[in-house]
Formats: structure tokens, sequence, C-alpha cells
């Protein structure tokens, strides 16, 4: 068969851009490239990838848009205008669109990933026009698509009960850890450390900063555990600032933890790895999330995990971490609390999220997707 997949969202730049969506991208077509031998991939990318550069089996066709498309209104028109007549043009049997939205006038069967739906559940942290477009588009796009992926059972049910798709029509598959992400020899960490002045001891957080993330949340807890038990930790939130940050201004002012709080910002992703493993515990307290990336990432890199017990992180983490209410002080405080104090604890955290983490897998999940495009590769595009 003849599959493409929409890249406009994949850059090779190592800075913000090449987080999240982009990474799903890369990895995703690694692995396909890696694994199917039988069928052939098209990759539609924006104008700053004219190639494709990840070392792969199979070699993957490249169609470059002539567009500026790394900017959100020449995307969204080529998406809907160009790629639809490519899709026609090169006679794709599939065509997988990553991210919310597939072209209205595709004339092959389509995949729409859906990665969540915070656009509907926290409209106000969106931007009007953005709220809207995403808000039309993704409806739209879920219920013509032949096959929507949904990256966790918690976002499959968001895409069922918030946007009408009929259940049997969603399948879930779910992201995996990197390869690299896995635990680093105390010296490696050391060493890190010292290279990145970090201290010795510290809790982190790794993600954008920004109001469903509750970081304010976790300042104010952080700063409530090292008073009590008389901790010589830090705290570093490693991610961009994002928007609605004055609560965790506010939060740095009350909790009075200015001194031990260490702000890197972005880091680069293949740093992040030694972030992890070099952590006492990672704290990730987020109100919504459609998978938790960072949850499975610092399980695999062998770090005590606590998160929430809301959407899909007690999915991701399971019982290999320690969930708790996304807006209560006092319970992130005693968890945070219990880890530091307690070495046994921490030990057995350690071994079960290793466990956890390999139960996802990028093979797996690729696999998955090859049996969806075979099983839809001689349908006709829905018009529901």
């Amino acid at each position: 068969m003849k599959i493409g997949i929409n890249a406009l969202k994949l850059y090779s730049s190592q800075d913000y851009r090449n987080a999240g969506i982009s990474h799903y991208i890369r990895q995703l077509t690694t692995h396909l490239l890696n694994t199917d031998g039988k069928n052939h991939y098209t990759l539609f990318t924006n104008n700053l990838m004219p190639e494709w550069r990840e070392p792969t089996r199979h070699t993957p066709t490249i169609v470059t848009s002539r567009l500026p498309t790394a900017h959100p209104v020449p995307r969204i028109l080529w998406e809907q205008t160009v790629l639809a007549w490519r899709a026609a043009h090169d006679k794709l049997d599939v065509l997988h669109c990553p991210l919310n939205v597939i072209p209205m006038g595709a004339a092959c069967p389509t995949v729409l990933t859906i990665h969540d739906l915070t656009f509907l559940r926290y409209p106000r942290l969106f931007p009007q026009l953005k709220r809207h477009y995403l808000r039309l588009f993704t409806r739209l796009s879920a219920q013509h698509a032949n096959a929507v992926v949904a990256v966790s059972a918690s976002t499959r049910d968001d895409v069922v009960q918030m946007l009408g798709v009929p259940q049997e029509r969603v399948h879930v598959v779910h992201h995996a850890a990197d390869a690299d992400f896995c635990p680093r020899t105390q010296e490696e960490c050391s060493t890190f450390r010292t290279s990145k002045g970090l201290p010795n001891r510290y809790v982190l957080y790794v993600g954008t900063l920004e109001p469903r993330k509750n970081v304010d949340v976790l300042i104010r807890a952080f700063g409530k555990v090292v008073r009590e038990e008389k901790l010589p930790h830090s705290l570093v939130l490693v991610g961009a600032k994002g928007w609605m940050t004055q609560a965790i201004q506010q939060a740095i002012a009350e909790a009075n933890v200015g001194d031990r709080l260490l702000m890197p910002g972005y880091v680069a992703r293949a740093e992040l790895p030694l972030w992890y493993s070099s952590a006492d515990v990672f704290v990730y307290p987020s109100t919504y999330e459609g998978f938790g990336y960072p949850v499975l990432e610092a399980m695999a890199s062998g770090t005590p995990v606590i998160t929430s017990n809301t959407s899909s992180m007690p999915e991701i983490a399971s019982d290999a971490g320690v969930l708790v209410p996304p807006r209560e002080e006092s319970n992130l405080a005693a968890a945070m609390a219990s880890i530091l104090t307690d070495t046994a604890l921490a030990d057995s955290l350690r071994a079960r999220g290793l466990e956890q983490a390999s139960r996802f897998s990028w093979d797996k999940s690729v696999r998955t997707c090859m049996n969806l495009y075979q099983s839809l590769g001689t349908q006709v595009p829905t018009q529901s």
C-alpha cells in the first residue's frame, strides 16, 4: 500500500518545536520505516524539513510544502487544499494525520490521532481563534476519519463522549518512552549534576509552566515538606514558561523557597534522561493529560513518581506511582515526604516504575497502526 503521513509538525531543531507532536511523528515514522517492509510511506513535511534525516531500514518519499507551513495559517491552508489534492494525485491508500485534523476533501481512507481535548476541557487556556479552529475542525475530522487513534483510554473516552465518535472507530495506541530513558549510574548522575551546577538532592518537574500543570501547588507543597522535615532538597522546574504564570510567582513568594528553586527553562531533549535519573523524585501534579509523557519517561529512568489521580495519569503510572488529587497541597506534601524520607519505599517505586514502563513499546504501537492501515486500505473515506 501507499501510506501518507502528515508530517507538517515535524522539526529537527533542538528547541521546543522538536518536542511533543514532532517527537511523536518522528518516533511513529522511524519505527514504521524500521518495521514495515511491505508498504511505502510518503511524508508531507514543512518547508524547514526538506529531507528525512533518520537512519532507517526503509526510506520514505518526502513531499515538502512550498508555503511557509512552519506557521499556522499557511499550514492549515496547505492541509485542507494541497494535502487533499496530493492524496488523490499520489493515489494514497491511507493517510495518517497525527494531530487533530484531516483534510476534509481527502479521497482516501484517513487515520486521525487525537492526543487530548484540552481545548474543550479548558478553553480559557487557548487564544480565541485557535480555540474556535480546534473545536470546529477536530470535531469534523473525528467524525469523518475512518479511524481515530487515541493515545490513552482516557483520551478515547473523551473522544467518544465529547466528539460523538462511535467507540468502535476509536483505537487506543499508547506512546512509549525512548530507549535512552533508562537508569544511569551514580557516577554518571554525579558528573551530570556537577556539570549543570545542580544540588546533590532535588525534586524534579518537567513540563510547560502553565495553569493546568498545578506548579503553584507543587511549590507550596515543596516548601511545606522542606520546612517540616528539614530536608536539604531543592526543587528543579524544567520547562518553558507558558501562560498565566502569575500564580507560580505568587507561590514562590508565599512558600519562601526562592533560594531552593532552580528554573533552567527548556532543556535539550538529549539531556532529559539525566535530569530524570539524577533526581530523588519526579512530581507531575497535572490536572489533565492525554497521555503524560513525563510520567512514563521518569519511570523508565528509574525515578520514583508522584502524579495526579485524574485523566490518563493512573492509566500510565498504575500502581508504580503515588497518585494524589492534583490541587490538594497537603496530600502532595505528604507523598513527597514519604518518598524522600523512606529509602525502602523509594526503591520499591523505582523497581515498579521500571516494570510498568516496560509495558509500553513503540514496536507494539506501530504494529497496531500497521494493522489499522491494512484494514482500511480497501475502504473508501467515511462520509458520516
